[in-house]
C-alpha cells in the first residue's frame, strides 16, 4: 500500500506545472541522506498506523502526534521538515532519485521482517 502512495504522489509531482522550480533553498535544509532516512521512516510509521486504526479521525490524530513526537527524536522540527519537503519535491529529478531510495529502504526494510 505504501508502495501505491509513494508511486501516486511521484505522479502527482511529475504533473505539477513549472512553478515549484526555482524555490529559494531553506536555511535549515535537511540534507538528503537524512531525508531520506526520515522519509522511510514516516511511510513505516504511518503503514503501521493506518493497519492499527480503521476511523480516519483518529488515524489524523495519532499520524500527527506521532510524527511529531518522531520528528523531535530526531532533533527535527515539523517546519524544517515540511520547508524540506516542500524544496525537495520541487527539484523532479533529485525527488524521484530520492523517492526511489526510500522505496529501496522500504523493501530492504520488508525483506529483513520476512527473515524474522
Amino acid at each position: 500500500m505504501i508502495k501505491w502512495a509513494v508511486i501516486a504522489l511521484l505522479i502527482v509531482l511529475q504533473s505539477c506545472n513549472s512553478e515549484l522550480h526555482g524555490l529559494k533553498k531553506p536555511d535549515n535544509l535537511i540534507p538528503k541522506d537524512q531525508m531520506i532516512d526520515l522519509m522511510t521512516d514516516m511511510l513505516i510509521l504511518e503503514g503501521h498506523i493506518q493497519t492499527t486504526y480503521s476511523t480516519v479521525n483518529r488515524y489524523y490524530k495519532v499520524m500527527t502526534a506521532s510524527g511529531r513526537y518522531y520528528l523531535k527524536s530526531k532533533h527535527v522540527t515539523e517546519k524544517q521538515y515540511e520547508e524540506s519537503f516542500v524544496y525537495y519535491t520541487s527539484t523532479h529529478e533529485d525527488y524521484k532519485q530520492m523517492l526511489d531510495k526510500v522505496m529501496e529502504n522500504l523493501q530492504k526494510e520488508s525483506i529483513e521482517l520476512q527473515k524474522k
